[in-house]
């Protein structure tokens, strides 16, 4: 299988703000969206859901759709965090 890493924007929600803070997560590639109190935590909700997709299309013999290039998702939302997430567990 080949490696999948999708990039994701994460969001700052400032609705939803404590003192910590409240972070929205999306990888558009898959409509994955989901959120956490904190960048890492948003993150690693993300990355259990990324992993969780690939492994019922292997299963299940899917397609899953191929990441968007970094850069160009990079270039389109400058104003907000930009991350890899791998589907490797």
């Amino acid at each position: 299988m080949k490696d999948l890493v999708y990039p994701a924007i994460v969001y700052k929600d400032d609705e939803k703000a404590t003192n910590t803070g409240w972070y929205t997560i999306t990888i558009k590639d898959l409509d994955i969206v989901t959120e956490g109190e904190t960048v890492v935590d948003a993150y690693i909700k993300a990355k259990a859901i990324l992993c969780a997709m690939v492994e019922c299309a292997i299963k299940f013999d899917c397609e899953i759709e191929s990441p968007t290039d970094f850069e160009k998702v990079y270039k389109q939302n400058k104003k907000d965090i930009v991350l890899l997430v791998d589907a490797l567990s």
